[in-house]
Protein backbone atom coordinates (compact mmCIF):
# COMPACT_ATOMS: atom_id res chain seq x y z
CA UNK A 1 0.00 0.00 0.00
CA UNK A 2 3.16 2.60 -0.12
CA UNK A 3 3.42 5.02 -3.13
CA UNK A 4 5.10 3.67 -5.92
CA UNK A 5 6.69 5.96 -8.83
CA UNK A 6 5.21 5.80 -12.29
CA UNK A 7 7.01 4.25 -15.00
CA UNK A 8 5.66 7.27 -17.86
CA UNK A 9 6.74 5.35 -20.60
CA UNK A 10 3.65 2.61 -19.56
CA UNK A 11 1.53 5.73 -19.52
CA UNK A 12 -1.03 5.76 -22.89
CA UNK A 13 0.26 8.58 -25.43
CA UNK A 14 -2.16 10.51 -24.62
CA UNK A 15 -1.83 11.21 -21.23
CA UNK A 16 2.48 11.42 -22.03
CA UNK A 17 1.24 14.13 -24.42
CA UNK A 18 -1.25 15.67 -21.52
CA UNK A 19 1.83 15.72 -18.91
CA UNK A 20 4.23 17.49 -21.62
CA UNK A 21 1.92 20.27 -22.00
CA UNK A 22 1.21 20.71 -18.41
CA UNK A 23 4.91 20.94 -18.07
CA UNK A 24 5.09 23.19 -20.38
CA UNK A 25 2.26 25.71 -19.15
CA UNK A 26 3.98 25.43 -15.82
CA UNK A 27 7.22 26.72 -17.15
CA UNK A 28 5.82 29.52 -18.95
CA UNK A 29 3.84 30.58 -16.18
CA UNK A 30 7.11 30.75 -13.79
CA UNK A 31 9.09 32.79 -16.41
CA UNK A 32 5.71 35.38 -17.20
CA UNK A 33 5.84 35.63 -12.95
CA UNK A 34 9.69 36.14 -12.59
CA UNK A 35 9.53 38.53 -15.90
CA UNK A 36 11.57 37.00 -18.28
CA UNK A 37 10.91 37.24 -21.61
CA UNK A 38 8.51 34.15 -23.33
CA UNK A 39 8.26 33.52 -26.86
CA UNK A 40 11.30 34.69 -27.74
CA UNK A 41 14.57 33.46 -28.95
CA UNK A 42 17.54 34.04 -27.07
CA UNK A 43 19.43 35.72 -29.80
CA UNK A 44 16.29 37.97 -30.06
CA UNK A 45 17.55 39.82 -26.47
CA UNK A 46 18.04 42.69 -28.25
CA UNK A 47 14.72 43.30 -29.61
CA UNK A 48 12.77 42.44 -26.22
CA UNK A 49 14.81 46.12 -24.90
CA UNK A 50 13.26 47.61 -27.51
CA UNK A 51 10.31 46.43 -27.69
CA UNK A 52 8.93 44.21 -25.09
CA UNK A 53 6.43 41.67 -25.25
CA UNK A 54 2.87 42.50 -23.85
CA UNK A 55 -0.09 40.76 -23.62
CA UNK A 56 -3.14 40.94 -25.74
CA UNK A 57 -4.74 42.61 -22.92
CA UNK A 58 -2.11 45.37 -22.15
CA UNK A 59 -2.17 48.65 -24.10
CA UNK A 60 -0.17 48.66 -27.37
CA UNK A 61 1.69 52.23 -25.96
CA UNK A 62 5.15 51.85 -25.26
CA UNK A 63 7.06 55.08 -23.79
CA UNK A 64 10.66 55.11 -24.44
CA UNK A 65 12.99 56.76 -22.34
CA UNK A 66 13.85 60.70 -23.34
CA UNK A 67 10.37 61.14 -25.21
CA UNK A 68 7.61 63.25 -24.50
CA UNK A 69 4.73 62.02 -27.00
CA UNK A 70 3.69 58.13 -26.96
CA UNK A 71 5.32 55.44 -28.93
CA UNK A 72 2.60 53.57 -30.98
CA UNK A 73 4.20 50.89 -33.05
CA UNK A 74 2.74 49.92 -36.71
CA UNK A 75 2.07 46.41 -37.84
CA UNK A 76 5.55 46.65 -39.87
CA UNK A 77 7.63 47.53 -36.43
CA UNK A 78 6.39 44.36 -35.07
CA UNK A 79 7.67 42.57 -37.46
CA UNK A 80 10.64 44.41 -37.81
CA UNK A 81 11.82 45.52 -34.55
CA UNK A 82 15.41 46.56 -35.46
CA UNK A 83 14.04 50.19 -37.26
CA UNK A 84 13.60 52.65 -35.01
CA UNK A 85 9.89 54.04 -34.31
CA UNK A 86 8.55 57.27 -34.52
CA UNK A 87 6.60 59.13 -31.55
CA UNK A 88 2.76 60.17 -32.19
CA UNK A 89 1.96 63.78 -31.15
CA UNK A 90 -1.58 63.39 -32.60
CA UNK A 91 -4.01 60.56 -34.09
CA UNK A 92 -4.74 62.39 -36.89
CA UNK A 93 -3.98 65.61 -39.16
CA UNK A 94 -2.23 68.74 -38.56
CA UNK A 95 -4.12 71.26 -40.60
CA UNK A 96 -1.33 74.24 -41.09
CA UNK A 97 -1.52 77.07 -43.57
CA UNK A 98 1.83 76.82 -45.62
CA UNK A 99 3.33 79.51 -47.98
CA UNK A 100 4.58 78.48 -51.43
CA UNK A 101 7.60 80.96 -50.84
CA UNK A 102 8.94 79.19 -47.76
CA UNK A 103 10.90 76.36 -47.38
CA UNK A 104 9.33 74.18 -44.23
CA UNK A 105 10.80 70.76 -42.66
CA UNK A 106 8.61 68.36 -41.97
CA UNK A 107 9.73 66.72 -38.17
CA UNK A 108 9.80 62.84 -38.38
CA UNK A 109 10.94 61.80 -35.31
CA UNK A 110 7.24 63.26 -33.36
CA UNK A 111 9.20 65.24 -30.73
CA UNK A 112 9.42 68.67 -31.86
CA UNK A 113 7.40 71.39 -30.00
CA UNK A 114 6.60 72.86 -33.13
CA UNK A 115 4.20 70.51 -34.63
CA UNK A 116 4.73 69.46 -37.50
CA UNK A 117 7.88 71.31 -38.50
CA UNK A 118 10.77 70.67 -36.73
CA UNK A 119 12.38 73.23 -34.61
CA UNK A 120 16.06 72.16 -35.26
CA UNK A 121 16.47 71.40 -38.99
CA UNK A 122 19.59 69.85 -40.30
CA UNK A 123 20.93 66.47 -41.33
CA UNK A 124 19.31 64.63 -38.13
CA UNK A 125 16.59 65.14 -35.99
CA UNK A 126 18.27 66.73 -32.41
CA UNK A 127 15.72 64.82 -30.10
CA UNK A 128 15.91 61.75 -31.56
CA UNK A 129 18.89 61.25 -33.78
CA UNK A 130 17.41 58.13 -35.45
CA UNK A 131 15.38 60.34 -37.69
CA UNK A 132 16.04 63.55 -40.00
CA UNK A 133 13.64 65.88 -40.88
CA UNK A 134 11.44 65.71 -44.19
CA UNK A 135 12.12 69.29 -46.59
CA UNK A 136 9.12 70.39 -47.79
CA UNK A 137 7.98 73.05 -50.35
CA UNK A 138 4.75 73.63 -51.34
CA UNK A 139 3.78 74.23 -54.47
CA UNK A 140 0.78 76.39 -53.61
CA UNK A 141 -0.25 78.67 -50.99
CA UNK A 142 -3.07 77.68 -48.50
CA UNK A 143 -3.97 75.38 -46.18
CA UNK A 144 -2.42 71.80 -45.79
CA UNK A 145 -2.90 68.49 -44.12
CA UNK A 146 0.19 67.03 -42.67
CA UNK A 147 0.78 63.86 -40.79
CA UNK A 148 0.43 63.81 -37.20
CA UNK A 149 0.96 60.12 -36.47
CA UNK A 150 4.45 60.38 -38.54
CA UNK A 151 3.45 56.64 -40.09
CA UNK A 152 2.19 58.37 -43.16
CA UNK A 153 5.22 57.25 -46.04
CA UNK A 154 5.10 60.92 -47.21
CA UNK A 155 4.32 64.06 -45.30
CA UNK A 156 1.00 64.52 -46.09
CA UNK A 157 -2.09 62.76 -44.19
CA UNK A 158 -2.83 59.86 -46.18
CA UNK A 159 -5.41 58.02 -43.75
CA UNK A 160 -2.84 55.84 -41.91
CA UNK A 161 -3.79 57.54 -38.59
CA UNK A 162 -7.16 55.68 -39.35
CA UNK A 163 -5.57 52.20 -39.30
CA UNK A 164 -3.15 53.36 -36.25
CA UNK A 165 -6.39 53.95 -34.22
CA UNK A 166 -8.03 50.62 -35.60
CA UNK A 167 -4.71 48.87 -34.01
CA UNK A 168 -4.60 51.04 -30.93
CA UNK A 169 -8.12 50.63 -30.29
CA UNK A 170 -9.60 47.90 -31.85
CA UNK A 171 -12.91 47.36 -29.92
CA UNK A 172 -13.70 50.99 -30.11
CA UNK A 173 -13.07 50.95 -34.07
CA UNK A 174 -14.99 47.40 -33.86
CA UNK A 175 -18.09 48.97 -32.10
CA UNK A 176 -17.90 52.02 -34.44
CA UNK A 177 -17.89 49.62 -37.99
CA UNK A 178 -20.98 47.84 -36.09
CA UNK A 179 -22.94 50.78 -35.98
CA UNK A 180 -22.12 52.27 -39.60
CA UNK A 181 -22.96 49.32 -40.85
CA UNK A 182 -26.04 48.81 -38.41
CA UNK A 183 -27.15 52.17 -39.30
CA UNK A 184 -26.31 51.68 -43.18
CA UNK A 185 -28.61 48.27 -43.22
CA UNK A 186 -31.67 49.85 -41.43
CA UNK A 187 -31.47 53.18 -43.43
CA UNK A 188 -31.08 51.49 -46.90
CA UNK A 189 -34.24 48.47 -45.81
CA UNK A 190 -36.38 51.41 -45.40
CA UNK A 191 -35.84 53.31 -48.40
CA UNK A 192 -35.70 50.24 -50.64
CA UNK A 193 -39.03 48.43 -48.59
CA UNK A 194 -42.10 48.05 -51.43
Amino acid sequence: SGFQPIDIRALPRSIRRAEAMAGLIARSVSRRAFGAPVGARACAGWAQKAMPLKSPHEETEMFIQGRSNPVYPSPWNRWFPYEPVSSTPKMGPYQVQCSAKEVYHFCTCGESKTQPWCEAPGSKCAKVPEFAPRMYSPQHDGPKLMCGCKKAPDSFCNGTCAILYADVFPVATSAICFGGCFVFGVFSTWMMHP
